[in-house]
């Protein structure tokens, strides 16, 4: 509840229209929009929670996603990777030292889930069906975009700093793409 509130509160001032008379809607695949008074074309939003962390993000004009994960402790972490994960994400997840691997999954899924949102397919979209990178910071990035959401947009992801034991991934319709907290 907290989070939807303040993501209300984030709106208002964008659409102008109290918080308290913000009305959503879901699109075909789950993706919020809004409705009656405060829709604006124009104005995409995406809105993640994990634990006690929240992550809301905007735009102008540019498809949104965003996704925030607090690393747990997960029996079968491997075997979400072999089922869900691409063989080149598999690959990379191997490849880590087993004192990684917990963090290469989550940044992983989250880069994934930010993703599937911005495209707006939601858990629709095969998720091996695209790479990103499993690496901290500067190293996100989007490898190889869904030849299933292949509609000639460019996008651009970024993983800004969080608080430590957890994972936030921003999709960006865009050529660039900067974060600010």
């Amino acid at each position: 509840m907290a989070a939807h509130g303040r993501l209300r509160q984030l709106l208002e001032p964008l659409v102008g229209v109290g918080a308290a008379q913000l009305q959503f809607a879901a699109e075909a695949y789950g993706k919020p929009v809004l409705i009656g008074a405060g829709a604006q074309p124009g104005i995409h939003f995406n809105l993640s929670h994990s634990d006690t962390l929240g992550v809301v993000g905007w735009a102008r004009g540019r498809a949104i996603g965003v996704d925030v994960e607090r690393w747990r402790a997960m029996r079968d972490e491997a075997a979400l990777v072999r089922r869900f994960f691409s063989a080149a994400e598999n690959a990379a997840y191997d490849a880590l030292p087993p004192e990684r691997r917990s963090e290469g999954f989550f940044n992983c899924w989250t880069r994934k889930e930010a993703y599937v949102k911005a495209v707006g397919r939601g858990l629709g979209l095969p998720l091996d069906s695209f790479d990103v990178t499993l690496g901290a910071g500067r190293d996100a990035r989007l490898l190889r975009p869904s030849e299933h959401a292949a509609d000639g947009r460019c996008w651009r992801l970024a993983a800004p700093q969080g608080p430590p034991a957890a994972s936030i991934a921003v999709v960006l319709e865009a050529d660039n793409l900067a974060v600010q907290p």
